[in-house]
């Protein structure tokens, strides 16, 4: 059963974003989904790039304005 958390990175600028996505990631099963949302778009391009260096999938990234929304899959 795939298993679909939440993380709510609002208020946090570079690095932190990218740290408590991957420290989540981390303690998660292979295949779970991770919805991930905040108000710093450079952050949300941070994490896209850091996604593109590890085995985790994207699945889907939305920016609007300030916000984003990434769909991460658990490899």
């Amino acid at each position: 059963m795939v298993n679909t958390q939440k993380l709510d990175l609002s208020g946090l600028v570079c690095p932190l974003p990218v740290a408590k996505t991957k420290r989540k990631l981390m303690e998660m099963q292979i295949g779970d989904i991770l919805e991930v949302t905040g108000d710093f778009a450079e952050a949300g391009e941070n994490i896209k790039r850091y996604l593109e260096k590890v085995d985790d999938k994207l699945l889907e990234i939305r920016f609007d304005g300030e916000h984003y929304y990434a769909k991460i899959q658990k490899a």
